[in-house]
Parts: C-alpha cells; structure tokens; sequence
C-alpha cells in the first residue's frame, strides 16, 4: 500500500512542478560529465576550457556595510577553501562598479604577487558595465583572463553571458550548461549575503 502511496504522491508532485521536476533532473544529471560542459562553455566564448572559474558578488543594503565575496570552481566542483570575503570602504558602499573594481584589483594582484594559479574566466554579478569594471581592473594589473558576466533578460532572470565588447552568448539551447552557470551563480549569492549578514 505504500507502495501506491509513494506513486501516488510521486504523480502530484509530477503534475504539480513538471517544470521544477525537469530541472532537477537535468541538475541531477550535471555531475555525469562536467568536463563535456565546461568543454562546451569554452567553445561557446572561444576560451580555453575553463576548469577554473571565480564567480564575484557585492552585497550592501542601502551602501551599508559593503562587502564583496568570490567563489570558486574548480572542474566545476566548489572550491571552497578559495573562496574569500573582502570588506569594502563604506565610502564605496553605494558604487557598484568602484566596488567590483576595487576587489577584483585587490584578490588579482594578491594572487599575481603570491604567483598563485589564476582562474581561467571571472564572471561576475550585474551587466555591462560592471563586466568592463573588472576588465578595467585586470587589464591595470596586466593579467589577461577573461571577465564575462551573467546578463538578465526583461523578466529578470538570467539568461546568458555577456563578455567585456558587449557580446551576448545566449544559453536557452545549453541548458545544461546554463543550469551549471546557475549553480555556480547560486552559490556566490549565498555566501556574499550570509558573509553580509554576518558582518551587520
């Protein structure tokens, strides 16, 4: 009798998010071949394969207690112990792009003076011009990774990448690399807003 039960629940929870059951699956399905994907993203923005990718978000409310956060994937995996938290100036608080470019600058020439490994693509939070933002701040260092950015559509979701000459990759046909993007997009939300909680 459980049995049934079970599949009975199973055929509600069908009907009911057909479309959150898909993306469980495909999500599911990511782990099977990350390298296929990542090989997949390269050929998309004519990189190298990216096995190591940093992800950069800024979180404040209103400007206050700014702060900045990167995650890392390495073979599309979190790398958690290169994740870092960077505490902004206040006075940068309400500037977006003075805020990206400042720790961009700051994580890249640590890492460039260090002679630690560097990513093979930075992709950060919010549009065009925090993109040429962080370009900008590479570029000064005289470091050359590429820096794309997930760009939204008119509904507000994320629907592609956008690199640093304004060229937009739409992913709605690489769903499966999209909802690897997105993961690793999730991720860098989380741990800037829980880093900003912790630090008000």
């Amino acid at each position: 009798a459980s049995k049934g039960k079970l599949l009975d629940l199973v055929k509600i929870a069908k009907k009911n998010a057909d479309n959150a059951l898909d993306q469980y699956f495909i999500s599911a399905r990511l782990d099977e071949d990350k390298l296929t994907l990542l090989e997949k993203l390269g050929t998309i923005l004519n990189i190298k394969t990216p096995l190591h990718i940093e992800l950069f978000d800024n979180s404040h409310l209103q400007g206050s207690s700014p702060v900045g956060a990167m995650v890392a994937f390495i073979n599309g995996e979190p790398a958690k112990k290169l994740y870092r938290k960077f505490h902004i100036d206040e006075k940068l608080g309400g500037d977006d792009l003075r805020s990206m470019e400042e720790v961009i600058t700051r994580h890249y020439k640590r890492l460039k003076d260090n002679k630690a490994p560097l990513p093979d693509l930075i992709l950060v939070d919010g549009g065009e011009l925090q993109i040429k933002a962080a370009s900008r701040a590479i570029e000064q260092l005289e470091l050359s990774i590429p820096v794309c950015g997930l760009y939204k559509n008119d509904k507000h979701q994320t629907s592609g990448l956008m690199d640093k000459e304004g060229n937009t990759y739409d992913l709605k046909d690489d769903k499966l690399v999209f909802f690897l993007l997105a993961r690793m997009q999730d991720e860098v939300h989380r741990f800037a807003i829980k880093f900003h909680h912790d630090v008000r």
